[in-house]
């Protein structure tokens, strides 16, 4: 069973936590029920580096995914759900699709219909997600697992060639296969990671 006071203290190495209500969602859709749970509950914030903007949420070290605060999502899904330029509507972005986190620009879409965490790369022409967690609860508690492996690694994380050491790679796995139960949806999960 996944636990979410572990969540929580596995995310509080990578930053400042704080409940956040449901009423700092700015959205134009509604916000789905776990997602409003992941916030109240765990609440990624980050640091404030300029009051003008903000928290800027939290990274999960060198896992590159970032999760950011609730009053910033609905910014987050310029570029994905409309065009950040024009702000034109994306064709092919699907209504029930909203963006949580992103590794490197690559989004990590919550569909609200079904709540699964997708995943799909950016630039390659249409969005083609494909599904990375069968729900959020468990794609946080994977990506916490991870993040927690290397946090730990400190300095020893990567070779002269800033190639990920296999031993690190192999204990990130296997941590993912104990949240999700699974070394091939773990292997598979990391390889996402690693692009």
């Amino acid at each position: 069973m996944i636990s979410i006071l572990k969540i929580r203290e596995q995310f509080s190495l990578f930053g400042e936590l704080r409940p956040q209500p449901r009423t700092a969602w700015t959205g134009e859709i509604p916000l789905p029920e776990s997602l409003a749970e992941f916030y109240e509950q765990i609440g990624p914030w980050g640091e404030t580096y300029h009051e003008n903007i903000g928290p800027v949420g939290i990274t999960l070290s060198e896992t590159a995914i970032s999760f950011p605060p609730l009053l910033r999502l609905w910014k987050l899904q310029a570029g994905y759900r409309w065009d950040a330029s024009n702000g034109q509507r994306v064709a092919d972005w699907r209504d029930e699709w909203l963006v949580i986190a992103d590794l490197n620009a690559d989004p990590f879409i919550l569909d609200a219909q079904t709540g699964q965490i997708l995943f799909a790369r950016h630039g390659e022409g249409a969005w083609n997600a494909h599904e990375l967690a069968p729900d959020l609860l468990t794609f946080v508690a994977t990506a916490a697992a991870i993040g927690v492996v290397f946090h730990l690694a400190d300095g020893d994380l990567r070779n002269d060639e800033w190639e990920l050491k296999p031993e690190y790679r192999a204990a990130a796995i296997l941590q993912a296969a104990q949240v999700l139960g699974d070394q091939a949806e773990a292997e598979s999960f990391f390889e996402a990671l690693e692009g």
